[in-house]
Parts: C-alpha cells; sequence; structure tokens
C-alpha cells in the first residue's frame, strides 16, 4: 500500500524506533527484519523526521489531555509532529491510536497496511 501512495513517505523517529525495538524483541528473527527495514530506509524515499522541542511541548499537553487513555511518548508524538508538519494521512497498525487521535486532531487513518485475518 504504501508503495504506491502518491504523496512523500514520512517517518516519525520516535516511531522507527519503536518498531524496531518491536521486530527485535516481540518477532521471531526480528533481529533480521529489523536490518531489513533499516537497510530499506536508506535506499527508499523516505524522510525521517525528528521531533522538536515544539513537538514534545504539544505531545505532553496531549498526553495530559488523553491521561485516562493510554496515549502514550510515540503515539502523542507522532499526532504532534503530523499537526505541525500539515499531515492528515497517517498509516499506522495501531487502532488504538487512530482511534484516540480522530478525537483530538484532524488526522486519517489511511488503510492499513497490514492486516491481520482471523
Amino acid at each position: 500500500m504504501l508503495g504506491s501512495w502518491p504523496g512523500s513517505l514520512v517517518i516519525p523517529e520516535p516511531a522507527l524506533g519503536e518498531t524496531c525495538s518491536f521486530l527485535r524483541n516481540n518477532v521471531r528473527r526480528g533481529a533480521f527484519l529489523e536490518a531489513t527495514l533499516l537497510e530499506q530506509l536508506t535506499t527508499g524515499d523516505y524522510e525521517i523526521v525528528n521531533p522538536t522541542q515544539a513537538d514534545r511541548q504539544r505531545a505532553t499537553e496531549l498526553a495530559r489531555h488523553m491521561v485516562a487513555a493510554p496515549l502514550g511518548y510515540v503515539d502523542a508524538t507522532v499526532i504532534a509532529m503530523a499537526e505541525r508538519l500539515h499531515i492528515t494521512d497517517v498509516a499506522t497498525t495501531d487502532l488504538k491510536f487512530v482511534g484516540m487521535a480522530q478525537g483530538i486532531t484532524k488526522i486519517r487513518p489511511l488503510a492499513w497496511p497490514f492486516h491481520e485475518s482471523h
């Protein structure tokens, strides 16, 4: 799905770190998959973006606003960065992120890049 996306692809650095950690610690052959992902990112048409201080401040506001929900650092930072960069389409496999984001920002989910069959 992302390979056919007509716009530029921006990857928040915190989400990349979280993804690498998840692969390495929770997936069989995770270290190999992590290395493959990183290799693809160096050759693909992606922009990896670091959060600014303003993004971290906005993420703190969002986390405080959503204190009863599981809005952690990475999710809040992704929302803050998307707001700053005027990005409304976010590809994610995290269903809870989409539900929380829709209540506090204009971010909308794309079709899921991965789909688990039940």
